[in-house]
């Protein structure tokens, strides 16, 4: 009895046990459907196109450069001599700061020399002969134009042989530095670069409705976080007749830099205009764009949450907006989050606090 006792025992053991497992499980693979069907479902955040009105008043971000900016070229080949120059050093325009020796050129340069000199003394001993009589004027004209010719090789020599000598290009500052005195340099060797900080410009691309507005010789008022407060005045030196793949026009102002605050070259600079005519368009935020600016797309959201890729054209550089030209309408719902996890025509799940938000909202802050 006893045995038959213990016997139950195990199995009903051995029955709850196998229980267990049998619904550990299902829990199991309850799970990895549940992460499965997550995975084949992204959440993304979506935002409207939005229509919007940019100020009279636009703000550009540029680059300073310098106006004058020239390299010191070797106009001849050999050993580098008395070439001091150090990084900072000022310059002046047509100042030698150094010598390139040549051996070969050396022997060349007085060859020429010689024949010249040669031909000069003949030349003038005919003249002397002439006027005595004793030689015609056409043997005299002969050794005088030996002469001519002589004067005219050595010249020739020497501006296909190069100018031994050194020189600043332009007046400024000595800001690059390729060699070192003593090593030897080619023809055309580049051996240091200058600039020249006194006059400056800046390059803004201006968007196409706002460029039509500008004209040579307005004014921009210019402004740089290295100097905050203080403001320079630029004038528009140049209109590019050609705007690139996004209809935004290089414009070149001209600006004289201040001995106080004094800018420097590579410096981002904000360009303020003030234009008749406000710029408008439908915009989207920079972070919804699949691919470069020039060949931008987006994420579309359709009424069965499935998101389609939509080729676009943009337009004006906010800097945290691009304006759309074409490819999107007002109020369309576009991805500007989760693009990595969806492809063209998956299904996704829209964050719901962030659709909310976009639906209700939709201005966007680009009055510059």
């Amino acid at each position: 009895m006893k045995r038959i006792i213990i016997i139950g025992a195990v199995a009903a053991l051995i029955a709850l046990i196998a229980f267990r497992l049998i619904n550990n499980k299902k829990k199991i693979e309850a799970a990895k459907t549940s992460t499965a069907q997550f995975q084949t479902t992204p959440v993304v955040e979506v935002q409207p196109v939005a229509y919007e009105r940019l100020d009279q008043n636009l703000s550009l971000l540029g680059t300073v450069e310098a106006q004058n900016e020239a390299n010191i070229i070797a106009e001849t080949r050999g050993k580098l001599q008395n070439f001091k120059l150090v990084l900072g050093t000022y310059v002046k325009k047509g100042q030698q700061v150094g010598y390139i020796e040549d051996e070969v050129q050396d022997i060349v340069v007085e060859n020429n020399q010689t024949n010249v000199e040669n031909a000069r003394r003949e030349m003038e001993r005919y003249e002397r002969l002439l006027k005595g009589g004793a030689v015609t004027q056409e043997a005299y004209q002969k050794y005088k134009d030996q002469y001519n010719t002589a004067l005219l090789n050595a010249k020739q020599q020497k501006r296909v042989l190069g100018n031994g000598a050194v020189v600043a290009p332009i007046s400024g500052y000595v800001y690059d530095k390729k060699v070192e005195n003593g090593e030897y340099v080619a023809v055309g060797a580049v051996l240091a670069s200058v600039i020249n900080l006194q006059d400056l410009k800046l390059v803004v691309n201006v968007p196409e409705q706002a460029v039509y507005q500008l004209k040579l010789g307005d004014k921009a008022t210019i402004t740089a976080q290295a100097f905050p407060g203080v403001t320079f005045t630029g004038t528009v030196h140049y209109i590019s007749p050609k705007g690139d793949a996004l209809h935004n026009y290089p414009v070149e102002l001209y600006l004289n830099n201040s001995s106080k605050n004094q800018l420097k070259a590579g410096t981002l600079a904000n360009a303020s205009f003030t234009f008749r005519n406000g710029i408008d368009g439908l915009f989207i935020p920079r972070r919804a764009l699949i691919g470069g600016a020039d060949s931008a797309s987006v994420y579309v959201l359709e009424n069965n949450n499935t998101v389609r890729l939509r080729k676009i054209q943009l337009g004006y550089d906010t800097g945290d907006l691009y304006q759309v030209l074409s490819g999107l309408k007002q109020g369309e719902p576009v991805v500007v989050n989760g693009q990595l996890n969806v492809s063209n025509g998956s299904k996704v799940t829209v964050s719901r606090s962030n659709s909310a938000q976009a639906t209700t909202d939709t201005s966007v802050a680009v009055n510059q």
